[in-house]
């Protein structure tokens, strides 16, 4: 029992600030479309993370009849330039996540609905919903709203024509996943049960270790000072609770995921050579009913992008799997679709077949025309010019934090270490919670 105690205490008072930076940082960036973490902002950050926010731009259009004329969209917001990038304006705040270029006009899936951008910024459609992807034909705009639900507009009179879930049968769902995808999955709150139960299991983790880090400092520093002793027997029964037992789980798994995540160099070989049979898989992988991570229309057949790949319909209800590995964005220029992918090659569909994109920037996020050539838009790498921001959002401060390049790019040992520790105090916590609940028992009985 000492020996169990003194581990628990060294571990957590070692480690408990680090796992304190980890559960709330953690909690907030699970929430990344909470507008807040975009529209607050920091200049006196480090040096070396004054280019973070370049991460958050998720769509990048030139204009072909004037290539001068450049539009961004990032969660920031959107931003133009008409100089070829030397200097941009910030038009909206509201957070772009796809822009479609269509009959000279732009079309924006937004945090608040769709946007047109011609002559100015305005709301066409879907107020207040949190639209993911957006495709757009002659007839239809067809809209994912929170990756989930798929909504499909008349375009010329903006009249709703359905709005429906993504229903695969369980037999076009057999894929296996390499750990790579599994450990992202189970560490991003996507990984067990479809909707936001996967999520909501992550935040009851993280609040719990917020106490549990706050409540065992102040324990500590009450025992230090021996004083308010009745209070600080009251915070111990506090601190030791069947809440943070059953809380063990969850961080047991953010534990040990957080370190194959710090480690790709590592790690990653070994992730990416170990496949996990669908047999073994949580339920999620048995529906994907929330994992639209992007939507076509070209007119006659839908087709979407989830984990597992990209699946079609012709009428929104029996979809087929038409191409495997992981569709982040899909992006159709006329008559060819260009699919981004997630730990898979990209790749382009067009004459009906699908063929692998090579020397193509990985997970990029856009396609455009410049100097007559296609052009690859992605976050690392990037050649295109981009507005010149001399701030962080809270969200990139927060995810500097969490992985630690805020402090140094040694601290992801710091963060192994907390997870280290985040797994003993899991183990001895509920060993001494279990021995003083047998122990009140035997006295209850004598």
């Amino acid at each position: 029992m000492v020996k169990t105690y003194k581990l628990h205490k060294f571990s957590g008072i070692s480690a408990g600030i680090v796992l304190l930076i980890l559960s709330i940082s953690g909690f907030f960036l699970d929430h990344d479309k909470w507008s807040f973490l975009y529209t607050t902002t920091f200049s006196s950050v480090p040096s070396h993370i004054l280019n973070a926010d370049k991460r958050l731009y998720n769509a990048y259009h030139v204009d072909e009849a004037n290539p001068e004329h450049i539009v961004v969209g990032s969660y920031r917001g959107l931003f133009e330039s008409f100089d070829g990038g030397q200097k941009f304006l910030n038009v909206s705040t509201l957070q772009v996540l796809v822009i479609v270029p269509f009959n000279a006009k732009l079309y924006c899936a937004t945090s608040d609905g769709v946007y047109l951008y011609g002559e100015k910024f305005e709301a066409l459609a879907l107020k207040g919903e949190y639209i993911t992807s957006l495709s757009i034909s002659d007839e239809l705009i067809v809209a994912v709203e929170d990756k989930e639900t798929i909504i499909t507009l008349q375009r010329e009179t903006l009249k709703p024509i359905s709005r429906s879930i993504v229903k695969i049968e369980k037999s076009q769902l057999q894929e296996e996943i390499k750990l790579s995808r599994f450990v992202r999955d189970l560490h991003y709150g996507r990984g067990l049960f479809d909707g936001d139960i996967s999520l909501l299991i992550n935040d009851y983790g993280a609040i719990v270790l917020t106490f549990l880090a706050l409540s065992g400092y102040l324990v500590w520093f009450l025992i230090q000072r021996k004083k308010h002793a009745k209070f600080t027997r009251s915070l111990i029964k506090t601190h030791a609770n069947i809440f943070a037992i059953i809380a063990t789980i969850p961080l047991i798994i953010l534990a040990i995921t957080g370190v194959f995540l710090d480690h790709p160099s590592l790690l990653g070989k070994f992730m990416k050579s170990v496949s996990i049979s669908h047999s073994v898989l949580p339920p999620v992988y048995d529906s994907l009913q929330s994992d639209i991570f992007s939507i076509d229309y070209d007119g006659k057949t839908y087709r979407v992008g989830n984990r597992y790949g990209v699946y079609k319909s012709h009428n929104l209800k029996e979809w087929q799997l038409e191409n495997r590995g992981l569709a982040y964005k899909m992006i159709r220029r006329d008559k060819t679709l260009y699919i981004s992918g997630m730990g898979a090659p990209n790749r382009v569909f067009e004459d009906e077949s699908y063929r692998v994109l090579p020397h193509t920037p990985h997970m990029f996020k856009d396609v455009t025309v410049k100097d007559e050539s296609i052009k690859y838009f992605a976050t690392m790498n990037n050649k295109l010019p981009l507005p010149n921001l001399h701030d962080i959002t809270l969200y990139s401060l927060l995810l500097a934090l969490h992985d630690g390049t805020f402090f140094s790019q040694w601290w992801v040992w710091i963060n192994d270490f907390g997870a280290f520790a985040l797994v003993v105090l899991s183990i001895t916590g509920t060993i001494r919670w279990y021995k003083k609940r047998n122990l009140l028992s035997l006295k209850c009985e004598n």
